[in-house]
C-alpha cells in the first residue's frame, strides 16, 4: 500500500520508477510497527531542501504527518523503509510508500561488511535531492563487485560518503568523518556526531584519501537501514578487526534506536 495525492494505492511497494526529468526531493526513514525512527529529523531536512532549492511547499509538515499515517493505520505491524518523495511538475505530485529495504545480518553488524570506492560526486551534497544517474552508477557498481556499499571518491582523490551512507574512519583513537560541505547531513550521522561528543570521543572533520584507506585503524558508515554499520573490508584491503570506537558508538546508538522503536527493532 502507498499513499499518492490523497489516494491509497493497493500496492506492496512504492516502486514506480522515480523521476528523472524534474526536480524530486525525499527521504527514507525506518519505520517499525507504526513508530518512524527520527521522523522529526527526516522531516526538517526535506522541508531544508525545498528551501535550498527555492521551491514553494506545497504541503505543510502537518499535512505531510497526516498523510504519513494514513499509510501507516493500513499495515500497522509492518516493519520497513518508507519513502516521502515530492516532484513540482507539471504539478506538485507527493507520493508516500514503503520500499525494498535490505538491513545488515547480525553477522555483519558484528563483523563488518565489504566495500569499495567509486570516483563520482553528487552535485549538490547538502541537499537530498534524486540524482538518478548517479544511483543508476552506483547501483551497476553494488552489483557489479558483489559489496555491501561504495564510497564515493571526489577529484582529488578523496572519499566524501557512501552513495546511501555517510563514512566515518579512526585514526589513533581519534574519529574522522568528511567535511559537511560535502556530503548528505545524513540523520545518522548527525546522531553519530552526538553520540561522540557524549562519549567523549575526539572528532574531526577530515577527508580521507583513497590512496590512505590501508591506514585506517576502523572504519564504519552510517545510515538509514544500517544504523552504525562497521567496514571489514575495503577495496580487497582488510582492516583491523578490534573496532573499539566503532562499536562503543553503534552500542550507544543501538541502544538510542531501542528508545525510539522498542527492542529486536531489524524484525529478526
Amino acid at each position: 500500500m502507498y499513499w499518492k495525492n490523497g489516494n491509497l494505492i493497493n500496492q506492496q511497494f512504492l516502486d514506480d520508477a522515480d523521476p528523472t526529468l524534474v526536480p524530486m526531493v525525499y527521504e527514507v526513514f525506518r519505520v517499525f510497527r507504526h513508530k518512524p525512527l527520527f521522523l522529526d529529523e527526516h522531516m526538517d531536512r526535506m522541508f531544508r531542501s525545498i528551501e535550498l532549492l527555492g521551491f514553494d511547499k506545497p504541503y505543510s509538515y502537518d499535512q505531510i504527518i497526516a498523510h504519513l499515517n494514513e499509510l501507516l493505520d493500513t499495515e500497522p505491524d509492518r516493519i520497513g523503509n518508507i519513502k516521502i518523495r515530492l516532484s513540482w511538475w507539471p504539478e506538485p505530485v507527493l507520493e508516500i510508500g514503503y520500499i525494498p529495504h535490505r538491513y545488515p545480518t547480525p553477522q555483519e553488524q558484528t563483523e563488518g561488511v565489504v566495500v569499495s570506492t567509486f570516483h563520482a560526486i553528487r552535485n549538490t551534497p547538502n541537499i537530498k535531492l534524486w540524482n538518478a544517474a548517479l544511483r543508476e552508477k552506483t547501483n551497476n557498481e553494488l552489483k557489479t563487485k558483489g559489496v555491501y556499499e561504495v564510497l564515493l571518491v571526489n577529484e582529488e582523490g578523496n572519499i566524501t560518503e557512501g552513495g546511501r551512507t555517510n563514512h566515518f574512519y579512526v585514526k589513533d583513537s581519534i574519529l574522522y568523518t568528511a567535511p559537511l560541505v560535502s556530503v548528505l547531513p545524513g540523520i545518522t550521522r548527525q546522531k553519530a556526531i552526538m553520540l561522540s561528543l557524549e562519549l567523549n570521543i575526539p572528532l574531526v572533520e577530515k577527508y580521507l584519501s583513497e590512496k590512505e584507506v590501508g591506514s585506517a585503524d576502523e572504519m564504519f558508515t552510517t545510515g538509514t537501514s544500517a544504523g552504525i554499520c562497521p567496514i571489514a573490508v575495503v577495496n580487497g584491503i582488510r582492516l583491523p578487526e578490534s573496532r573499539p570506537i566503532t562499536m562503543q558508538l553503534k552500542e550507544a546508538y543501538d541502544q538510542l534506536v531501542e528508545l525510539e522503536l522498542g527492542p529486536n527493532n531489524y524484525g529478526w
